[in-house]
């Protein structure tokens, strides 16, 4: 997908909300929440997340949260949908383009923090890309694929500082800071 060209169309009014400092941290939340009750920590992550964040969303997690009243920053909604899980592409293009617009040389000072839902083989092509792009510290749940074996895990974990999702409280804290 490439709903890229729609999230960036805010690009401008989104640059100079981080720069003023009222928007604090942009949370990309991708992936499928699914419907048993033990999944439904990204509602609660969007529920609890400090007025300052806004939610860039790909895929069906969305729906369990997008009809939350979240309010916006200065005309920015708090939730901006880049679409289904396919879409994830356009999150990596409005990363790099934010990359490129505040003259950083890494992706990881941008204040974005990824908090990745794992329900679907989907996940492993959207994660492999974040992978490539250089982005660590991501956030991993609410359960892993069974074929993660510990030997592959303990090398996502230490190669590229993949994080198990744990405590929305702690999550968020965490996401907020930059971690």
């Amino acid at each position: 997908g490439d709903a890229g060209s729609q999230l960036l169309a805010v690009g401008g009014q989104g640059v100079d909300a981080v720069k003023s400092g009222a928007i604090e941290q942009f949370i990309v939340m991708a992936g499928c929440d699914g419907r048993q009750k033990s999944r439904g920590y990204y509602t609660e992550v969007a529920k609890n997340l400090p007025k300052d964040a806004v939610i860039l969303t790909a895929g069906c997690a969305k729906y369990a949260y997008n009809k939350l009243d979240l309010g916006d920053i200065g005309g920015i909604p708090r939730i901006l949908d880049a679409g289904q899980c396919n879409d994830c592409y356009s999150l990596a293009v409005i990363a790099l383009k934010l990359k490129e617009v505040f003259g950083l040389d890494d992706i990881n000072d941008l204040p974005i923090s990824f908090d990745i839902a794992w329900y679907e083989q989907k996940a492993v092509a959207v994660l492999l890309a974040l992978l490539f792009l250089g982005v660590k510290g991501i956030r991993l749940g609410p359960t892993l694929p069974a074929f993660v074996s510990p030997t592959v895990l303990n090398v996502l974990v230490e190669k590229f500082d993949i994080k198990p999702i744990g405590t929305v409280e702690d999550d968020i804290a965490a996401m907020m800071a930059g971690n």
